[in-house]
C-alpha cells in the first residue's frame, strides 16, 4: 500500500514539472511593474503581454521545422505585425482601424466588415525570403479585448507556401499559432 501511494505520488509531482506543449502565454514579467506584470490586473494586458507576442508555427517538410520566437507586436502603418529578427507575421484586416472583438474567417484577404483577416508569415533569414499566406477556410482568430488590451489568438492556422524563393523544403505549408496583446490607445 504503501509503495502504491508513493508510486502514485511520485507521477503526479512529475506530471505538474512536465508542461504540455500547448499551454501559452506566460510573458516575462517587466522590471517596472507599470508595464506588464501579469499578476496586476491595472496594468497588464492578457497573461501579461504588453505589445508582445508569440508565434509558434511547424512547416509540414520532412524535418518538421519548428520557428518560434516571442517578439514585438505593433501597428506600422495600420498593419499588425509581430516580428523578431528576419521573420515577421502580419495581420491584415483590409483597413488600418484595430480589430473589433469577435472570431475572425482566416482567407485570402481582410475586411473589417467580412469579419476576416489574411495572415502572411515571412522569414528573411538565410540569404533568401521565404514567405507563406493564408488562403480561404485556414482558420480562426479571435479578437478580444482584455483591460483595454487588444488581445488576438489563434491556433492551427494553415498557411501556403507562396514566396518565390519557397523551393524544396519550404515549399510546404505551414501550421501557425499565435497569441499576443496590443497596448491600449
Amino acid at each position: 500500500m504503501k509503495i502504491r501511494l508513493f508510486v502514485l505520488t511520485f507521477i503526479f509531482t512529475i506530471s505538474g514539472w512536465a508542461q504540455s506543449p500547448e499551454v501559452w502565454g506566460k510573458a516575462p514579467e517587466a522590471r517596472d511593474d507599470r508595464f506588464s506584470n501579469p499578476k496586476s490586473a491595472l496594468y497588464a494586458g492578457p497573461d501579461g503581454w504588453w505589445n508582445t507576442g508569440e508565434v509558434r508555427a511547424t512547416v509540414a517538410n520532412a524535418e518538421k521545422t519548428v520557428i518560434g520566437f516571442t517578439g514585438n507586436f505593433q501597428i506600422i502603418s495600420g498593419q499588425l505585425i509581430a516580428v523578431k529578427d528576419l521573420q515577421t507575421l502580419l495581420f491584415d484586416f483590409g483597413s488600418s482601424e484595430r480589430p473589433t472583438p469577435g472570431t475572425y474567417q482566416v482567407g485570402e484577404k481582410g475586411s473589417l466588415a467580412d469579419k476576416t483577416v489574411k495572415l502572411s508569415f515571412a522569414d528573411v533569414g538565410k540569404s533568401q525570403i521565404n514567405e507563406w499566406s493564408s488562403g480561404k477556410g485556414a482558420g480562426t482568430l479571435t479578437v478580444s479585448i482584455v483591460n483595454g488590451f487588444t488581445y488576438l489568438a489563434c491556433r492551427n492556422v494553415t498557411l501556403k507556401a507562396s514566396g518565390l524563393s519557397n523551393k524544396g523544403e519550404t515549399d510546404k505549408p505551414m501550421t501557425l499559432g499565435f497569441e499576443g496583446a496590443l497596448k491600449p490607445d
